[in-house]
């Protein structure tokens, strides 16, 4: 097989200058369109079912080759979707939603696909740390990968609802991802660390012994991530944004059929998710454990109506988002427009695959 990668100057201020283009394996000639995919954080396994999209060749049966571009922060993200340097984000909803507020200068962006369909951001602590709930964190250091982070509003809700107050009651330090994060909470430079699933789970498997903080269940249901364009583009190529979701979801139910098989695969394209220390059983043995950390949460997706709908929203969501941002004073009202926040119209063509198909390709690849 194939695999061509180029390198890009700087997209934007914090964003990384490198991007890696991925192509499938050979298949009959179908014209391909190149599109770029943005992406709010450093590739992690959380990543892996969209790299299995590229790598079983979902992608490029839908005439889609794809260019990942790595940002540091979901609020760097969106404008490059907004102004169109991006063809396809995947962001967290807070920055939008803040964004629709009356008199804000509007964003034309919206989501079409829900992907990480539940809160991925997790609070940890070392196991012998004497913080035992989120309000202890009160006069506390918490560590965070980056300001521009998704998580930041409503952790920031979060905390005022607790009666805490910026820069008085607590401080977030941008700690970076990975091992300078586990660095700070093993060292004590930060007392906690609020990050996504995938990177806490890194944290254990690393050896770090750690406790997570339980979240209120106010909070525990909000969506997360999930697929954004320009509305332009929801008018423009409604076919390639179908064969787009359409790829992801085969590529989750290919993650699920060969879990193994889609941790050596997220290593063949991003070497530095393997890491460096222990054997091959090991290092599988770690990336299992960190990507079915986001598989068992976010990509179960029989929550409406008791279906599997791959890319769904359920209205309901966005209205407890709304609240919850409202009530930490995030936002200063509740008249939200939700139907400008995202559609449903392609979740019909996300879903249109033979899915036990799918497995046995899956399952067949070593």
């Amino acid at each position: 097989m194939a695999f061509k990668f180029t390198a890009l100057k700087r997209i934007a201020a914090g964003a990384l200058g490198a991007a890696i283009l991925l192509a499938a394996p050979v298949l009959p000639a179908i014209a391909q369109q190149k599109v770029k995919l943005g992406t709010p954080a450093r590739i992690t396994y959380s990543y892996s079912p969209f790299l299995m999209a590229i790598e079983m060749g979902y992608m490029k049966e839908e005439g889609i080759e794809l260019e990942i571009i790595e940002f540091l922060g979901t609020s760097l993200l969106v404008p490059q979707v907004a102004n169109k340097s991006v063809d396809i984000g995947f962001p967290s909803a807070d920055i939008v939603i803040i964004n629709r507020q009356p008199g804000k200068d509007y964003m034309p962006v919206r989501f079409f696909y829900n992907s990480a369909r539940s809160n991925i951001w997790e609070f940890a602590v070392l196991e012998n740390s004497p913080i035992k709930t989120i309000a202890d964190l009160k006069g506390k250091k918490v560590g965070i990968g980056a300001l521009a982070n998704g998580n930041v509003p409503i952790t920031r809700g979060m905390y005022k609802e607790m009666g805490m107050t910026a820069g008085k009651d607590y401080d977030f330090v941008p700690t970076g991802v990975g091992a300078p994060a586990i660095r700070a909470l093993t060292n004590k430079d930060v007392d906690a660390f609020n990050g996504f699933d995938a990177i806490i789970a890194q944290f254990e498997t690393a050896g770090l012994k750690i406790r997570r903080l339980e979240q209120p269940q106010k909070y525990r249901g909000l969506l997360s991530n999930g697929f954004m364009v320009h509305e332009d583009m929801l008018k423009s190529n409604p076919k390639l944004l179908a064969g787009f979701g359409r790829a992801i979801s085969k590529g989750v139910v290919a993650c699920e059929a060969n879990i193994d098989f889609c941790v050596r695969n997220t290593w063949k394209y991003y070497p530095n998710t393997r890491g460096d220390g222990g054997s091959e059983a090991e290092q599988l043995a770690s990336g299992r454990h960190i990507l079915q950390s986001r598989m068992l949460r976010n990509f179960d997706f029989a929550d409406i109506g008791g279906a599997r709908r791959f890319g769904e929203y359920a209205p309901q969501v966005w209205k407890d988002y709304i609240d919850v941002l409202f009530d930490g004073g995030e936002l200063t009202t509740k008249q939200v427009d939700i139907s400008s926040l995202y559609t449903n119209e392609f979740v019909p063509e996300f879903n249109k695959f033979d899915t036990a198909q799918v497995q046995a390709q899956a399952k067949a690849r070593q």
